[in-house]
């Protein structure tokens, strides 16, 4: 709970730092891919996240990073001082919360409903497409998906928008049935 608040704030403050809609999706796109790769376990975090680096090492290694990711998609510079700033404030740790509360940000400046959708299996691109474009002629508003992957729902979906749930999956049914059940016999 304390990272995502601590993630919250930094996100806003980048958020709000960079004025066009562009450079904020490119800035999203960007924190998206870093936290990615420091994710990765024989990753760029073998050296950026480990504290027997020296600070200008870790800070060499973070450079170089974004120079690659740059060569893909465009990096703000805002965006990659601010990387440097999370690096310096050791707060790359939570660099994958803040890339999902930043974007949560974008979504909601451009107007758009942010819903999770959390299956059994992963869905296909035409089905996650299809999904989307169902969903916004239901809500009569641009839809931003994230997708969440849950074996243990064993089938159907489950949508949440904020702290709203919507359960169409097996496992909520059992789970409603169960409940029934156990209310009626006692």
């Amino acid at each position: 709970m304390r990272g995502e608040a601590v993630a919250g704030r930094y996100a806003k403050a980048l958020f709000e730092s960079i004025t066009e809609q562009a450079g904020r999706e490119q800035a999203s796109t960007a924190l998206t891919r870093v936290a990615a790769s420091l994710a990765e376990p024989a990753g760029p975090r073998t050296i950026i996240l480990n504290p027997f680096y020296t600070k200008p090492q870790r800070e060499a290694a973070l450079q170089k990073l974004i120079e690659i990711l740059s060569r893909e998609t465009a990096i703000p510079p805002a965006a990659a001082r601010f990387l440097q700033l999370l690096l310096r404030k050791n707060r790359l740790d939570v660099a994958s919360a803040i890339a999902v509360a930043f974007e949560r940000l974008l979504v909601e400046a451009q107007g758009r409903v942010s819903l999770t959708v959390s299956t059994a299996k992963p869905l296909d691109t035409e089905a996650q497409r299809l999904l989307q474009a169902r969903l916004e002629q239901a809500l009569k508003r641009p839809v931003g998906l994230a997708f969440d992957v849950e074996p243990g729902l064993l089938g159907g979906l489950r949508l949440q928008l904020g702290s709203r749930l919507i359960d169409g999956t097996v496992r909520g049914q059992l789970d409603r049935i169960r409940r029934q059940v156990l209310k009626t016999s006692a």
